[in-house]
């Protein structure tokens, strides 16, 4: 029975984990979607680039680029193209681009303001 598949790779590990991958992602977003359709549930998926309702341009331009990035990281994996820088600059882009928000976003009463640009100043 083999010899009929003996000049055909496509059973390969690259292919079985390009397979699982595809599978994992489409059952993830089916668990998901079920969730967001139960009435008793409150996980609004929305809310990953939505403000109020409104899709929010940083919010939605974050989530693409995290997904198409996370897409190239286990692409690499899978061709075995990865090595620790990869990781190494995966991670400081994703965690220095939240702690960085955090930084500009956090309230002023904790006596730590980040640097305010204001316009009037400026044309002075």
């Amino acid at each position: 029975m083999m010899q009929y598949f003996e000049g055909i790779n496509w059973i390969s590990t690259h292919a079985g984990m390009s397979l699982v991958l595809v599978l994992v992602s489409f059952s993830v977003m089916f668990v998901l979607w079920r969730w967001q359709c139960d009435k008793r549930n409150r996980i609004e998926l929305g809310d990953l680039i939505c403000v109020d309702g409104r899709i929010d341009e940083k919010k939605f331009t974050r989530f693409g680029a995290w997904v198409v990035s996370t897409w190239g990281f286990v692409y690499l994996i899978l061709d075995d193209k990865f090595t620790e820088w990869f990781f190494v600059g995966y991670m400081a882009a994703w965690v220095g681009n939240a702690l960085i928000d955090k930084f500009l976003n956090q309230p002023k009463e904790t006596g730590i303001t980040p640097v305010e640009s204001k316009p009037q100043e400026l044309q002075k």
